[in-house]
């Protein structure tokens, strides 16, 4: 098989495994009681360093402002967010995600990793695991350090 071709198929593997893997992920949190639009949004809140505003949120998600209101509204019901004033201008509110938010995020990435990823893992043998990571962690680097902007 020509070069080219098997680093397409490289991508296409590592694409597809990402997709398996975040569509379980899913199914996960939806035993822990989210929706797959509450489950986006903790992530994002998450990553988030300074709490955003409903009408980030909306932008980001391409939702009406009052269909994000909703969301939060309901993710405030189970203690997930919560609502908190601008610390500069009291007229705006951010939404921030609260302890048992990133507990539950936590809680679920433990979950994908033990129920998806082990479960996955544990058919290959210890020699196949190892050079899976070794290999892995070579294209990791390789990307990170790698000029391709």
């Amino acid at each position: 098989m020509p070069l080219e071709r098997l680093y397409e198929e490289i991508s296409r593997y590592l694409w597809e495994c990402n997709k398996i893997i975040h569509k379980k992920g899913h199914k996960i949190a939806t035993e822990y009681g989210l929706t797959y639009d509450q489950y986006h949004l903790l992530i994002y809140l998450k990553k988030l360093k300074t709490p955003p505003t409903i009408n980030d949120i909306s932008d980001k998600l391409n939702l009406a402002q009052n269909t994000v209101s909703e969301k939060i509204s309901r993710m405030e019901e189970k203690g997930l967010v919560s609502r908190v004033d601008d610390d500069n201008d009291r007229r705006i509110t951010r939404v921030l995600i609260t302890g048992k938010g990133l507990d539950l995020i936590e809680i679920i990435k433990k979950e994908k990793s033990n129920r998806i990823t082990y479960s996955a893992l544990s058919k290959l043998d210890e020699e196949e695991v190892n050079n899976l990571l070794l290999y892995l962690e070579k294209l990791y680097i390789s990307l990170q350090e790698g000029d391709y902007d």
